[in-house]
């Protein structure tokens, strides 16, 4: 009986953690401060940022087994957005031109390639590179590195 109960818990287990999506989260946290006559204040804020996007499987008969994210083309001018900034993404001879939208006015913003043999693309701007992606919504996911900080952001472009 116990070997019954324990063959059943451990199957129940292996089954309920399968996953078929891709979860990434981040907490960033900043620190500021402030110097004045009474003394020296520090004000912590803390920033969370996840994205997530849903695997397919490939090979679905096999018993080796790939998973991928689904490729995203972009055939035509798109707006995304992030918080209050405007932008058109629209492709170009090597990949996608990314402009920035100011008082009705575009601007270069940067350069967006393909990554070789994979879905990830490179976001080149004036002083930055960035790595992203696009999620199964059509958001543009870009992650950054921040020297001042020696630490790595997460910054969403959403689908308008």
């Amino acid at each position: 009986m116990k070997k019954l109960i324990l063959s059943l818990a451990i199957l129940s287990f292996t089954f309920g953690f399968a996953q078929n999506e891709d979860k990434m989260s981040k907490t960033v946290i900043t620190k500021t401060k402030v110097k004045s006559s009474k003394g020296e204040e520090v004000a912590v804020k803390e920033q969370k940022y996840t994205a997530n996007q849903k695997l397919q499987v490939e090979n679905n008969n096999e018993t080796n087994q790939a998973v991928s994210r689904k490729p995203v083309k972009i055939t035509e001018s798109t707006t995304f957005s992030t918080g209050n900034e405007m932008f058109t993404i629209q492709p170009d001879k090597n990949g996608y031109t990314m402009m920035s939208k100011i008082d009705g006015k575009e601007k270069m913003y940067g350069k967006i390639r393909k990554m070789p043999d994979r879905e990830f693309y490179i976001l080149a701007k004036e002083n930055e590179n960035s790595f992203g992606y696009f999620d199964n919504d059509g958001n543009f996911i870009v992650e950054s590195y921040d020297p001042d900080s020696d630490s790595v952001y997460l910054k969403k472009y959403n689908l308008e």
